[in-house]
C-alpha cells in the first residue's frame, strides 16, 4: 500500500496540534488557583512530520490570550526606573476568559508576561527626507517573554526576526523595591536619552530623532545599576558596557555612562519628566550611529538633556545631544542636534503631533546638516492595532522635496 498522502498526514498533524494546544491551555486554566508543581506545558513533535506543530499552535494560543501591556522598555513594567514613554490611550474590552488566562511556571512569583510587535511600513519620497528607500517593508517582527522570580530576581528576552541576528534584548536583573535599587546585566538599551528608553510601540513618532539615532549608544552588552534617591523625582543610572554592540569586547576598553532622571507631579494635572546624561569611551574600530565617523578609532564624549511636560491629552517634549570625536584620522570633530515636539490626543482614536528635528555637523564637513519639519497622525483603532502617517518636509540641508511614511502596527 502507498500509505496516507503527505497532505493527509499534515492534516492529521495540524488537527492533533490544535487539540494539544487546547488541552495545554485548559490545563493551565485549571491550575491557575495554585502553583503547579510539575512542568506546566509539554510540547511533543508530530510523528508524521517531526515538526512541533503543537508547540507553535500553543504559543500562538498563549500570546493571543495573555492580557498584558507591552513591556519593551524595562523588565519590571510599571516599576521601571527609566523615564517612561507615553502609552497609547486607546482601550478595548477584553473578555473575562482572556483576562484570567495566565501562566506561572514553578519558581515564579507572578505569571509570565508576553509581548509582540509587528510593523508593516511604506514610504514615498526622497531617502534624505524619509530616512528610508521608497517602497514597502516589514520593519518589526518581535516576540518577548519576561518573568519575575523569587527573592527579587527576574529576566527578559526579546527577539527581532527581521534581523540576521535575532537577539534584541537579554536581561538578568535583581531588584530591591524596599531600597529602590536594581542591578541588571546582559544586552539591552543603555541609560542614555529619554527617547532611546521609550519602548518601540510607544514612540510618539515612527522613528527616533536624527541626533538620538546618531549619538545614543543604543543596545550594548554590560552591567547597569539604578538607585532611587528621591523616589521617582530623582533616579541615578550608572552603566559600564563593551561599547561595540552585540559583539564581545575586542580590547580592554569600556563605554562608561551616567544618567540622572525623574518624574514630578506639578499639580493641576501637570506632570514633568526630565533627565541629563553623559558618556565617554576610548574606542577601537567601534561602530557608531553616524556612518561618516564609523568605525571609530579614538575617543568620544557625548552628553545631553531632555524634558517632557504632560497635561491631560497635551504634551511637549524636547531633547538636545552633543558629541565630540577625537579619532586617529581626524581631530576635534563634533556634531549636535535637537528635537522639539508637541502632541494632542484628540480622542481615544486620534492623536496629532508635530516635530522639528535638527542635526548639525558643527565645523566638520564629514557629515551633512539635516533639518526636518514633521507632521504626524496616529490612529489607535484598538489596543493592538494602530496606524501612523507622517509627512517629512526638509527645511535645510537635503533639498526641498518632502516625503511621506506610513506604519501599520500590531502590538500585543
Amino acid at each position: 500500500s502507498a500509505g496516507p498522502s503527505k497532505g493527509a498526514s499534515l492534516g492529521h498533524a495540524r488537527h492533533a496540534a490544535v487539540i494539544g494546544a487546547i488541552q495545554a491551555g485548559m490545563a493551565v486554566i485549571r491550575n491557575q488557583e495554585g502553583r503547579p508543581s510539575e512542568p506546566f506545558i509539554v510540547f511533543r513533535k508530530s510523528e508524521a512530520t517531526g515538526f512541533p506543530y503543537a508547540a507553535v499552535a500553543a504559543i500562538v494560543f498563549i500570546l493571543s490570550g495573555v492580557h498584558s501591556s507591552p513591556v519593551f522598555a524595562a523588565e519590571d513594567g510599571s516599576d521601571s526606573y527609566s523615564t517612561p514613554g507615553v502609552a497609547s490611550q486607546a482601550e478595548t474590552n477584553t473578555s473575562a476568559f482572556l483576562e484570567s488566562f495566565q501562566i506561572q511556571p514553578p519558581g515564579h512569583v507572578k505569571p509570565l508576561r508576553f509581548g509582540g510587535l509587528l510593523t508593516f511600513a511604506g514610504a514615498a519620497g526622497r531617502k534624505d527626507a524619509t530616512g528610508t528607500e521608497a517602497g514597502f517593508d516589514v520593519t518589526d517582527a518581535r516576540l518577548l517573554i519576561a518573568g519575575e522570580l523569587e527573592k527579587g530576581f527576574g529576566y527578559l528576552a526579546q527577539a527581532e526576526f527581521t534581523k540576521s541576528t535575532p537577539l534584541l534584548d537579554l536581561i538578568l536583573n535583581w531588584k530591591s523595591t524596599e531600597h529602590g535599587f536594581r542591578a541588571s546585566a546582559g544586552y539591552f538599551r543603555t541609560p542614555f536619552s529619554a527617547e532611546l528608553l521609550i519602548p518601540a510601540p510607544e514612540l510618539d513618532f515612527l522613528n527616533r530623532s536624527q541626533i538620538v539615532t546618531a549619538l545614543a549608544p543604543a543596545r550594548q552588552i554590560g552591567i547597569q545599576l539604578d538607585q532611587r534617591i528621591l523616589g521617582k523625582a530623582l533616579v541615578v543610572h550608572v552603566g559600564v558596557f563593551n561599547g561595540n554592540g552585540l559583539d564581545g569586547n575586542d580590547d580592554d576598553r569600556f563605554l562608561y555612562m551616567l544618567r540622572l532622571d525623574g518624574i514630578t507631579d506639578c499639580g493641576e494635572n501637570w506632570e514633568l519628566q526630565y533627565g541629563i546624561n553623559a558618556a565617554h569611551s576610548d574606542d577601537e574600530d567601534a561602530s557608531i550611529g553616524i556612518s561618516d565617523y564609523s568605525p571609530l578609532n579614538g575617543k568620544r564624549w557625548i552628553a545631553g538633556g531632555d524634558v517632557r511636560a504632560t497635561r491631560g491629552p497635551l504634551f511637549f517634549s524636547a531633547e538636545a545631544l552633543w558629541g565630540f570625536f577625537d579619532d586617529e584620522s581626524f581631530r576635534n570633530d563634533h556634531v549636535w542636534g535637537y528635537q522639539a515636539s508637541a502632541g494632542w490626543q484628540v480622542t481615544s482614536l486620534v492623536q496629532l503631533l508635530a516635530r522639528y528635528d535638527a542635526f548639525h555637523a558643527g565645523d566638520s564637513d564629514r557629515a551633512q546638516d539635516r533639518d526636518l519639519a514633521i507632521a504626524s497622525v496616529n490612529l489607535d483603532f484598538t489596543k493592538i492595532i494602530s496606524l501612523q502617517f507622517e509627512l517629512h518636509v526638509p527645511t535645510r540641508g537635503v533639498g526641498p522635496s518632502p516625503g511621506g511614511v506610513v506604519n501599520l502596527n500590531a502590538t500585543f
